[in-house]
């Protein structure tokens, strides 16, 4: 049962094809609509798929793995992981069947909440309270896709909306945290470098100022607040960029798309600025985000943790991978810059950045098929994370 010994083997694979199918689906009801997923709108359905579908699969299988080797406690194995990623999986086929909404958001609920406990429970008994962040990060997504399913069923008017956004953000900040402990130690065990730390005032601001900025674009997206929020929050991120970059990033695949996806992070909250000042829709900053930000962090997360964690060199990924990161570098700049400069074909920048994003996934599954499927190899040269 090596396939559920670790969380990273079913949620990145199964994440990875969920990412190519769900936008095929919703290519196919885009721009008419005329589909609802179990009662939930397309659009939303759409939304909420992205976030709590594919993003949190690939953060949960990097986490729950991590949180493993964190503690040494087989906390997300064997039954007890398969049993979370049913809920996952049954969840994410119940809106593509039209199984009832209830039913769906208890299945749902099941999932964040066990993904809360499989994480929280092995940093309490071992009390690594340094991780107590991303606990709480893990909880809140509990709530917000609770506001979500809320929502759907009529109980809460801007349930829908709220849930939607809370659970972007809330994966965008847990990506953040990740990126913030990762990219500096990836880009030095690449590149042997001296270790070098982080700027405290830097990374206190980063963190208070982004979530100033969730509460800003649920509560008032379209307000010059959120823009007082927005344009300073994306100078500090970038200074933070800046400090980490070093011009050899870019001959290293695993390393790169790291550095791309958090310019596509600070260029969404950017774009948030404009979005408070009401000079752009909030769909531009937020495909930013997500298409450019999480799209392309959570795909090279899967490819480097992967090699890593099946006894592969990191320093020797597939050569296919680059393909997959390009293309997912020229869809979210489809997708987000140009509907800006040219808005008369929206919709074909709509269905190109679709199609991308289906073939850029299509083919991380397959390049990936084999290496998450298969027994691992005896262990080769490279480092674990």
């Amino acid at each position: 049962m090596y396939f559920f010994d670790r969380a990273f083997r079913a949620f990145f694979l199964g994440g990875s094809l969920f990412a190519a199918l769900s936008m095929l689906v919703w290519w196919l009801n885009y721009p008419l609509a005329i589909t609802a997923f179990s009662g939930v709108d397309a659009m939303y359905w759409h939304a909420h798929e992205m976030v709590f579908g594919y993003a949190l699969a690939t953060i949960s299988g990097f986490l729950l793995t991590a949180v493993m080797n964190w503690t040494g406690l087989n906390s997300a194995s064997g039954k007890a992981l398969a049993s979370l990623f049913v809920l996952w999986f049954v969840a994410r086929v119940g809106f593509l069947i039209n199984l009832p909404l209830a039913f769906i958001a208890l299945l749902d609920i099941g999932f964040t909440l066990g993904l809360f406990l499989h994480f929280f429970i092995p940093i309490y008994k071992t009390k690594q309270w340094k991780q107590i962040g991303l606990s709480v990060k893990f909880l809140l997504l509990i709530v917000a896709n609770g506001l979500f399913y809320a929502g759907a069923l009529g109980f809460f008017q801007q349930g829908v909306y709220w849930g939607v956004i809370g659970g972007l953000f809330l994966v965008l900040a847990i990506n953040l945290t990740m990126m913030r402990r990762l990219i500096p130690f990836f880009t030095e065990k690449a590149l042997g470098l001296p270790e070098k730390d982080n700027v405290k005032w830097i990374d206190g601001l980063a963190i208070g100022g982004f979530l100033a900025l969730m509460c800003a674009a649920a509560l008032a997206p379209n307000h010059w607040i959120t823009s007082m929020v927005a344009f300073p929050l994306a100078l500090i991120h970038f200074l933070r960029w800046y400090k980490w970059h070093h011009p050899k990033v870019w001959k290293i695949a695993l390393l790169w798309p790291l550095y791309v996806s958090y310019a596509f992070m600070i260029l969404g909250m950017l774009l948030y600025g404009f979005v408070g000042l009401k000079m752009l829709s909030e769909s531009l900053a937020i495909h930013a985000l997500a298409a450019g930000g999480i799209g392309l962090l959570c795909s090279s997360i899967m490819a480097r943790i992967s090699l890593g964690h099946t006894h592969r060199n990191v320093f020797e990924p597939p050569k296919w991978l680059v393909p997959v990161f390009f293309i997912l570098t020229v869809t979210a700049l489809v997708r987000v810059v140009l509907p800006m400069v040219d808005s008369a074909h929206y919709l074909l920048w709509m269905q190109l950045s679709q199609w991308g994003w289906i073939s850029a996934f299509t083919l991380l599954s397959i390049i990936y098929w084999p290496i998450l499927t298969k027994p691992s190899p005896p262990k080769q040269t490279g480092i674990l994370l």
